[in-house]
């Protein structure tokens, strides 16, 4: 009877500790490729690959977590967010979604986008200049990801890893950059966070100019979230200018992965809704 009892809880602990493990989102296998990139500015028509990009409309999982931290940008047809390189965006958001940050780790928006590869999978896009510039554009991914670290709560470091109140803001001034907004029913304002990187050849391995960083002080795994009201298909890639269309949204989230009880509950609950 005894050798029962010790089996059974046994398999109880083994079952709890299955159970209470983070679930954990992954980005999704598939994205379009870049239409363009910086060895060539005509090339433009080319059509991302039609099978990747059916598969990149399939929306991530929403990962499971109490949200720690969001953030929320309004995006208008009608004034300079029309300039907004989103198909960099989408790039970005693929390769962040599902993107974990463990306690006491500082992240590091460059490094966690994979910016600094020797081939980024970024397009060309406007800088503050109006210059075309590999990965032009995802500083609307830092700065949303910026935004949700401050709602949380979460300290910045500079470059050279010293506390900062707030990341550096660009040189240039945005208006959709500098809005407050309602998310998840408090007033949440957009926190600017320029990023920047560099190369002297195409030889040359990229370099940090300017990063997003922050620490995970929460004491809880992070889970990044994005939600975009646009996909692929809403933009018009033949163009790296102009590609908002109309109206859209893009919120993003940072969710702190359930652990203990509340892992077994929520594991509970996706059984049950399943």
């Amino acid at each position: 009877m005894r050798r029962a009892c010790t089996f059974a809880s046994a398999c109880l602990l083994t079952l709890f500790a299955f159970c209470a493990l983070p679930h954990l989102a992954h980005a999704a296998t598939c994205t379009p490729a870049p239409i363009f990139s910086e060895d060539s500015l005509f090339n433009l028509n080319l059509p991302p690959d039609t099978a990747c990009t059916e598969a990149s409309l399939i929306p991530a999982p929403t990962p499971e977590g109490k949200v720690i931290g969001a953030a929320l940008i309004y995006l208008y047809a009608n004034d300079e967010a029309r300039n907004s390189s989103l198909n960099n965006v989408l790039h970005a958001v693929s390769q962040l979604e599902g993107k974990y940050i463990y306690p006491g780790e500082i992240f590091s928006f460059n490094r966690a986008a994979n910016l600094l590869d020797y081939q980024i999978p970024y397009d060309l896009g406007p800088d503050v200049r109006d210059n075309m510039v590999k990965a032009g554009g995802v500083c609307m991914v830092s700065t949303l990801i910026a935004s949700a670290a401050h709602d949380a709560g979460l300290p910045f470091i500079s470059d050279k890893g010293k506390p900062i109140r707030t990341p550096v803001p660009h040189s240039r001034y945005y208006k959709y950059y500098h809005q407050v907004n309602e998310v998840d029913g408090h007033m949440v304002p957009i926190v600017e966070a320029a990023v920047s990187i560099k190369r002297d050849s195409l030889d040359e391995p990229w370099q940090t100019v300017q990063d997003m960083q922050f620490i995970n002080t929460s004491g809880r795994i992070l889970i990044l979230h994005f939600e975009p009201s646009f996909n692929w298909n809403d933009l018009d890639l033949s163009n790296p200018l102009g590609l908002i269309q109309y109206d859209y949204t893009f919120k993003v989230e940072l969710r702190a992965a359930p652990t203990g009880f509340d892992a077994w509950f929520d594991r509970l609950n996706s059984l049950t809704m399943n």
